[in-house]
């Protein structure tokens, strides 16, 4: 998809917008409110993914060469694409709490609650 560069002629704001050639002349609106003018220039294209070999499902061992046929080979294979990066450890993305400590934090801050509660009552 081309990427389109729009310019507000009241604001001078401009901004870029990545649409479909069949989309290139849809009115973009500036955060001013007015309509916001397309400028010419140098084509800027976005790439399509690098064709890669399917190691399951009903293309097995063939080229998937777009992101159309990607997002079609997962949807009609019921796969979900989690990224290329490892797996964390859920641990060393947050600190967990024993059963013990919390037990132990309740028996000390539920007294305090309840005498302050019964002061004002």
């Amino acid at each position: 998809m081309p990427i389109y560069l729009h310019r507000c002629p009241d604001c001078k704001r401009g901004r870029e917008v990545l649409k479909p050639v069949a989309q290139c002349m849809d009115v973009e609106v500036c955060k001013c409110g007015m309509p916001m003018q397309r400028e010419l220039t140098a084509p800027m294209v976005t790439p399509d993914i690098e064709p890669y070999r399917a190691v399951t499902g009903d293309r097995m061992g063939q080229f998937i060469t777009s992101r159309r046929e990607h997002r079609e080979f997962l949807k009609r294979n019921r796969l979900v694409e989690v990224g290329n990066e490892p797996i964390r450890d859920t641990k060393a993305m947050r600190k967990t709490t024993s059963r013990q400590e919390i037990r132990e934090e309740l028996k000390r801050v539920v007294p305090e609650v309840l005498k302050k509660h019964r002061k004002r009552a």
